[in-house]
């Protein structure tokens, strides 16, 4: 994949990506910095973006009750929170966890009309600024939820449009975007 795009992009094992980019989209679910990395504290920081959600029980893993059917269980503390425990000195944003990837490839053009939001959840004001940035250069409208804390509501919302992509069969295009009706 690096082959094939612009000149500053390079191929590399895990270490290699967190050392390289400034902002690193972190994509790995379940398995924290100090188990995938050999030197976590490359990271430090370092903008990094969790994009990920829980695993569906009854797709993903397993239901531990044995429940027929898809089930979304509530972490708490959230995922992005535990990934900001894990790695301390990292500058944790939680984002773009609330689209599928399918949504995420389509060209700005296609994608901009839509208003797709893209929530953000920061202790860190700034790391989320350029976020938004990034999530508004792709054709996103960026939305500051406040604190990381409220990636326990973030992820919820992703649970929620899961649902609506597999558990309603409604796919993978399904979105949300959020709008007022008047101005305050």
């Amino acid at each position: 994949m690096a082959a094939g795009g612009p000149r500053s992009a390079k191929a590399g094992d895990f270490d290699e990506a967190a050392a390289f980019g400034e902002v690193v989209l972190y994509t790995v679910r379940s398995v924290f910095p100090s188990a995938l990395l050999r030197d976590p504290s490359s990271l430090s920081g370092k903008i990094l973006i969790d994009c990920n959600n829980s695993e569906i029980l009854g797709l993903d893993v397993p239901d531990p009750e044995g429940r027929h059917g898809l089930h979304f269980p509530i972490p708490v503390p959230s995922l992005a929170e535990r990934l900001a425990a894990d790695a301390p000195d990292a500058r944790v944003v939680k984002a773009f966890n609330t689209m599928a990837s399918q949504v995420i490839a389509l060209d700005r053009d296609e994608l901009a009309p839509h208003h797709i939001s893209v929530f953000l959840c920061s202790d860190d004001a700034k790391a989320k600024e350029v976020v938004k940035g990034l999530a508004e250069e792709l054709g996103f409208v960026g939305l500051d939820c406040g604190d990381l804390e409220r990636a326990r509501l973030v992820e919820t919302i992703a649970d929620f449009i899961r649902f609506q992509i597999l558990g309603m069969e409604l796919g993978p295009y399904s979105t949300i975007a959020v709008h007022s009706v008047r101005e305050s």
